[in-house]
């Protein structure tokens, strides 16, 4: 998408959008909610922070609303590999996240990541986030 001498904020579905310039500059992220929280992935393309148009920035972050202490552990799921932080207990009304810092956008199988969380409680996914 370029424009020349505009500014436009656009609300995506899956995030905002905000051009100036020419340039592009896109946070993406979908999220799952659940009993007691919401479980967030968040992509930010590498074009935007540093210029390195074959990176995305992905992080993982559980809300926790309401219920009782959980250990969970908060993982990206890149479709050919799975990251995962250590066990961490959260309490409600806690926000957990885990940045995973630059990825190659290839080797994010089909373009996507999901978000994902293992806690005492169940195993949990975001649905896909495009990066590419």
């Amino acid at each position: 998408m370029r424009l020349k001498q505009a500014m436009v904020a656009v609300t995506a579905s899956a995030g905002l959008v905000f051009c100036t310039g020419g340039m592009a500059a896109a946070e993406k992220s979908v999220s799952t909610k659940l009993s007691n929280g919401v479980l967030t992935v968040i992509a930010e393309d590498g074009c935007v922070l540093g210029g390195n148009c074959k990176l995305f920035f992905p992080a993982t972050q559980y809300k926790k609303t309401s219920g009782s202490k959980v250990s969970i552990q908060l993982a990206l799921d890149t479709g050919n590999s799975l990251h995962k932080t250590e066990a961490m207990t959260i309490s409600s009304g806690q926000t957990k996240s885990k940045s995973w810092g630059g990825m190659p956008k290839s080797k994010a199988k089909d373009c996507s990541v999901a978000g994902y969380m293992v806690a005492t409680t169940g195993k949990y996914w975001t649905p896909n986030l495009k990066v590419c």
